[in-house]
């Protein structure tokens, strides 16, 4: 359990560190594209190589970056030193930049010739999967809409079009339950939504990499919603982790979460720009459970039965 939480804090440190802007490129092909994930401990990891060294790329939607490679595992490549970088248990590291990568395979998409690739020393994520060679990020997509299906074990991917909106007709699914409006701050690949649920004001953030999800929130409130019930303990010893009940995001969705991690601070707060001290973070307890399409186009989260 200590292992878990400790790589949640790191892991959400990491996907804010501030980069040199890498070259802009579409890397998905087609109008429809399906990749299949595999889910670690609750991380989602894709199959894929870097100059033909085989593992898994971590599925971080948190990152920014289009790819983050995994330092140790790319060798007699060029590479230079651009800055550091640090997680939250104070360890810090060097930030990498390749000049030239030559081939690198997401699933069975493979991209050649990228330039001014970042990397930096992952060993932390080994401590969930031994073969990781680093992380797929918010760009790895640009231009597409995102659908995540936990169910099937496969995120596809809708080629956004100009005078053409994918998801117009999205109501009339026989899955549906209801779509969320969301907005960003600093940063464009971090949707929010704002809930109320009994009468204190939420801020709910989405991200595919943060574990089970967690939640900060002042005492006052923690302390009342534990004794009407609506959070219980995850296990049945006293612990960090916990359970919410009957959480109202809309007027069609209400949601029950489990595993959340309970933060007393949260340092992806700050580069969020995210100052409300009572927030969610929707990962794996709340993705795992429906099948979600990110329109990020219009900033619509749309959230579907998981049939």
């Amino acid at each position: 359990m200590k292992l878990l939480k400790f790589l949640f804090f790191i892991f959400i440190s990491t996907s804010f560190n501030i980069y040199s802007q890498e070259n802009k490129r579409i890397y998905l092909e087609g109008d429809v594209v399906k990749i299949p994930v595999d889910l670690i401990n609750d991380w989602p990891f894709i199959n894929g190589e870097i100059n033909g060294v085989k593992g898994r790329w971590m599925f971080d939607t948190g990152n920014s970056k289009a790819f983050s490679i995994h330092s140790k595992k790319v060798v007699g490549v060029e590479s230079k030193v651009v800055g550091s970088g640090f997680v939250a248990s104070g360890q810090k590291y060097e930030v990498l930049e390749y000049p030239l990568i030559d081939q690198v395979k997401v699933g069975t998409n493979e991209h050649k010739a990228l330039k001014n690739i970042k990397g930096n020393n992952f060993d932390f994520l080994e401590q969930i999967s031994p073969s990781v060679i680093g992380q797929i990020g918010f760009d790895y997509f640009r231009g597409y809409d995102m659908k995540i299906d936990y169910l099937r074990n496969e995120l596809t991917f809708y080629k956004q079009k100009e005078n053409f909106e994918n998801w117009k007709d999205i109501k009339n699914h026989k899955n549906y339950i209801t779509s969320l409006p969301y907005f960003t701050r600093k940063l464009d690949n971090h949707p929010m939504i704002k809930i109320k649920h009994k009468g204190i004001d939420l801020l709910i953030t989405f991200d595919t990499a943060g574990g089970k999800g967690s939640f900060t929130i002042e005492d006052s409130y923690f302390e009342k919603l534990k004794k009407e019930g609506d959070i219980e303990n995850f296990y049945d010893e006293p612990g960090s982790m916990y359970n919410w009940s009957n959480i109202k995001i809309d007027e069609r969705l209400t949601v029950n979460l489990y595993g959340m991690e309970k933060e007393d601070f949260s340092p992806a707060h700050k580069p969020l720009e995210i100052t409300e001290k009572n927030t969610f973070t929707l990962d794996h307890s709340f993705l795992s459970e429906y099948i979600t399409i990110w329109d990020t186009k219009n900033k619509v989260i749309h959230v579907l039965e998981k049939k």
